[in-house]
């Protein structure tokens, strides 16, 4: 090789080794540049690339100061996080940027609207397998079962068992691919989910001198509880026979709304308390008086928060670490009363007795997203599950879900 040739080579050579990479860059550069790229992008894929990028975007300092920016002048979360959750911060963070994008972008939105096969108000409401699937239950004792439209099928089909019932049916729950049904005949109805709709397996009689009002389960430990109108809760075992497992009465009027996990069954009265049963121990744990003017219609229990909704239109918190005493209040911007209310890590939905829903931060105090109008009038039930939002009312239910979910399905 004469000497310009191996000039040429050791310069390429030089220039080559010269050259810089992301691992090369300061952390505060590598973090400028993060802040161009959403949450999901940087944990699913960047934090993966490699052990540098997964330490440096490991540190929760960095999501706390993301989340800051998305909801300024707020606190997150409104109850501290388990202690135990190291993915608390960043799975918080994508998900508070996804409903952001998803409820303040019209176009990101798909609106469904399934009607004509029940014609009277349907009060029952359950979204199943990630959101594909919504049953709903109706005055008009139907029962019926919609599979949502994807990609292969482009239009939504339903099965419809006319006379499900021999009264309104007032609530549904889930385990697994079990639906239950209760009524106002003083029955509960296991169904069984198939390929073709929903089959009947088998029918609780239930001993009380009142119409069954609300219906709830915790299909971890396969178990669901029912509440009447004579002021009892039943508790069942999935797994049994047909009698409950455990009868309780916990409050002096009707029991309206129920909430249950592993430890414990929360039941909402028309009495104004929320009552506690602590399911190890098998007895009442206390009652919570929600409110002296009002009476709590709506609960969502997750494991560290309570969500009480009250005819009022407030939202009261409860804080189970502390024997789930209410440590917060907010008004909000409803006009009647809440009858619905769910939480996730990145939004809050309510919907209320004034025919709307609206879509808050799920921080303190609770910030407005977007509001939605029912169109099937009053609102008797919602259901949320995979970013899907169902809503129903007299003869008709409405469907709100991404409209990537119709395009990846």
């Amino acid at each position: 090789m004469c000497d310009e040739e191996q000039t040429f080579a050791e310069d390429e050579t030089n220039q080559t080794d010269s050259q810089l990479s992301l691992l090369d860059l300061p952390v505060e550069i590598f973090l400028h540049i993060c802040s161009f790229l959403d949450a999901s992008t940087l944990v699913n894929t960047l934090g993966l690339v490699c052990k540098q990028f997964y330490e440096i975007l490991n540190d929760n300092s960095l999501w706390k100061v993301r989340i800051s920016q998305i909801w300024p002048n707020t606190g997150y979360p409104v109850l501290p996080p388990a202690e135990d959750d190291e993915l608390f911060w960043k799975l918080s963070c994508v998900a508070l940027e996804k409903q952001v994008s998803l409820w303040r972008n019209e176009n990101s939105m798909e609106k469904l609207s399934l009607n004509n096969v029940q014609y009277s108000t349907i009060d029952g409401l359950l979204l199943m397998q990630n959101g594909n699937i919504c049953i709903s239950g109706a005055r008009d004792r139907s029962l019926a079962c919609w599979r949502l439209p994807t990609k292969e099928n482009e239009r939504e089909n339903s099965t419809c068992i006319e006379f499900a019932h021999n009264g309104w049916i007032w609530d549904l729950t889930a385990i697994d691919n079990m639906v239950y049904s209760c009524s106002w005949d003083k029955t509960i109805k296991a169904w069984t989910l198939t390929d073709t709709g929903l089959v009947h397996f088998k029918t609780y009689e239930i001993i009380v001198t009142g119409a069954l009002l609300c219906i709830t389960s915790c299909p971890e430990i396969a178990l669901f509880a029912t509440g009447s109108f004579c002021r009892t809760v039943l508790v069942f075992d999935s797994r049994l026979g047909y009698k409950p497992i455990v009868k309780y009465r916990p409050h002096k009027r009707a029991v309206i709304r129920l909430a249950m996990n592993s430890d414990f069954i929360l039941s909402a009265s028309e009495d104004g308390t929320v009552s506690v049963w602590d399911q190890r121990a098998g007895r009442i744990m206390k009652h919570v008086t929600i409110s002296q003017e009002s009476f709590p219609m709506s609960m969502c229990m997750q494991r560290n928060m309570v969500y009480v909704g009250d005819g009022d239109a407030k939202l009261h918190v409860l804080d189970p670490t502390k024997d789930f005493e209410p440590v917060k209040c907010y008004t909000t911007e409803h006009k009647k009363g809440i009858n619905g209310v769910h939480l996730t890590p990145g939004c809050l939905i309510t919907s209320s007795m004034d025919k709307t829903v609206r879509i808050n931060s799920p921080t303190d105090p609770p910030q407005h997203l977007t509001t939605l109008k029912s169109s099937y009038g009053v609102i008797a039930s919602t259901d949320y599950l995979n970013e899907v939002l169902a809503i129903s009312g007299t003869e008709g239910i409405e469907i709100w879900r991404p409209r990537s979910r119709i395009q990846c399905a």
